[in-house]
């Protein structure tokens, strides 16, 4: 007996066992099986039983690509909302003012970081303004410690009037974003300053994006406060307003991100001494 190309079951049971990944309900599976959409797919294709053809797994998958692509397309197209609310608005929901000034002021930290902690050449003043915490409270480390320039590769800080600060200090020097290694003698503590090599600007450019990270968390925890206050105002406002209200202090809060971020692209590139 003549038999002509079989689709065999074993080809369809390999196919059946991605079922759970596939976006076609198997319905439409056994459907597109029949012999009618079975010839529209694979044009020529012989079958020795008009009852059991099927779709191979490859045919399948062609289907299923498809409709990826279709889904992949229209989630490149959606767009971020935007908000739509008033000055008048927003004063019913937040307090504006102190909103931007909280903002300005991380954004404004961000700048004093990088003035006084990532400079070329570590000026002495920089460290005696360090805060150390001691015993709950917090101190300029010029106020526990004498801090002494014994040349320009070396400081050395004196902490014999509070020796209780000395671990406050060590902590302090190595958080610091100086890229600093302190190291601890008794009640003094030696403060090797790099030499200034294509090595030590990459890590200071790395402390760099390190502090704006901490800057970022900020603004994002910053965020988080005034949404959710306007949040507590459910009720006693509209739900458009609310809504609106928190997509603007996000794109406020963003706004601020990029200002740091382009602050530290700025330093990236002073300390490299790039032009790109």
């Amino acid at each position: 007996m003549k038999t002509g190309r079989r689709v065999t079951m074993f080809g369809w049971g390999a196919a059946s066992r991605l079922r759970p990944a596939m976006s076609l309900s198997w319905l439409v599976c056994r459907q597109l099986s029949s012999p009618l959409l079975a010839s529209q797919v694979s044009a020529g294709m012989e079958v020795s039983c008009r009852k059991t053809a099927l779709l191979t797994p490859s045919q399948y998958l062609q289907f299923q690509k498809r409709s990826y692509a279709k889904s992949k397309d229209r989630k490149g197209k959606e767009k971020q909302a935007k908000a739509h609310v008033t000055e008048e608005e927003m004063a019913e929901v937040v307090n504006v003012t102190k909103m931007l000034d909280h903002f300005a002021h991380i954004v404004e930290g961000l700048k004093q970081d990088y003035i006084k902690n990532l400079s070329l050449r570590t000026a002495t003043g920089s460290l005696e303004i360090l805060p150390v915490q001691l015993e709950g409270d917090e101190y300029p480390l010029n106020e526990v410690a004498q801090v002494l320039r014994k040349n320009p590769q070396m400081v050395i800080i004196n902490a014999s009037a509070f020796p209780q600060a000395v671990p406050g200090i060590v902590t302090a020097i190595r958080e610091s974003g100086m890229n600093l290694n302190p190291q601890q003698e008794g009640t003094s503590i030696i403060v090797p300053i790099p030499k200034v090599t294509k090595e030590y600007r990459e890590n200071l450019a790395k402390s760099a994006k390190t502090l704006f990270n901490r800057c970022k968390e900020q603004l994002k925890d910053a965020q988080n406060q005034y949404i959710r206050k306007a949040k507590k105002k459910e009720g006693s406002v509209s739900d458009d307003v609310i809504y609106n209200v928190q997509l603007k202090i996000r794109e406020i809060t963003n706004k601020h991100v990029q200002e740091a971020e382009a602050m530290m692209t700025a330093k990236q590139k002073e300390l490299l001494q790039t032009n790109k």
